[in-house]
């Protein structure tokens, strides 16, 4: 079990142990809310929403006496917390999603070291979040990072800021200096480089999710929703580190889902 803090007349008033059991129902009931328009919208949930999951847990658990509030809104402050810590550190190299112990794995020292600049995801190492897939598909857009890919107008855009060049003209021959041409066209060179670079790195990337798309049993699924997914998964960053990290037998459900969310976006 794991305590939980709650809103009350006090330090320490109206706190509650969580069961695993309570846990799961509270997660089930939230990814429930996640999936119906009717709770669901661009900035979170509408309201009335927790009203809504107290009804679903009492039916669920019905002696567990669990309320709206100070309980249900509690835990979900609490697990939230951690989930955006976690996102967060899975966002940075060296930190990885063991899947099996449902926990971040990652250097003992390392992780240290990243806390000491980073408190909210202290107390986390070592520790299992079983949860981290559901509250992914409920907050991953609004709470998982991604750093988009710099396109070329934003690189030159960059390079203008950070290397200014002076193209002048000599009062006597105006003839071009030389020298700053030469710096202009070596730093152009190097921008295109580098956004040649990224289109390879994407195209190899499409690719890649699009074989593993085409090797699983996707039953109803057309080759244009194939695409569709592929689409999505490269340009959204926090929806391919899910994919990337789910297992195997939960990708087929995981494509599904996006297609889903997909058609009702198109509707």
């Amino acid at each position: 079990m794991e305590e939980s803090g709650a809103s009350g007349n006090g330090r320490g008033r109206n706190k509650r142990f969580w069961t695993a059991e309570e846990d799961t129902v509270l997660v089930s009931a939230l990814l429930e809310l996640a999936t119906d328009p009717h709770w669901k919208c661009d900035n979170g949930f509408r309201n009335g929403y927790m009203v809504c999951l107290e009804e679903i847990i009492g039916k669920a658990l019905p002696r567990s006496g669990l309320k709206a509030t100070p309980h249900i809104d509690s835990r979900l402050k609490t697990l939230v917390s951690k989930f955006r810590a976690i996102a967060q550190m899975l966002s940075t190299s060296g930190f990885m999603w063991d899947d099996d112990k449902k926990m971040i794995s990652v250097d003992r020292s390392v992780y240290d070291e990243y806390c000491k600049t980073h408190t909210t995801c202290k107390n986390l190492y070592g520790v299992a979040f079983p949860h981290f897939h559901e509250l992914m598909t409920i907050y991953g857009k609004d709470y998982a990072t991604g750093k988009p890919a710099e396109g070329f107008v934003d690189a030159v855009n960059n390079m203008e800021k950070t290397a200014p060049v002076q193209v002048t003209l000599d009062s006597s021959d105006e003839e071009i200096d030389i020298s700053d041409m030469n710096v202009h066209l070596s730093t152009m060179a190097k921008v295109m480089s580098r956004a040649d670079e990224r289109e390879q790195e994407s195209a190899e990337k499409s690719e890649k999710v699009i074989e593993e798309l085409l090797s699983f049993n996707l039953e109803g699924i057309t080759p244009s929703q194939v695409f569709e997914v592929a689409d999505i998964l490269t340009s959204q960053p926090n929806k391919l580190m899910i994919f990337n990290k789910c297992p195997s037998s939960l990708k087929a459900a995981f494509v599904k889902n996006l297609i889903g969310e997909n058609n009702k976006r198109s509707d």
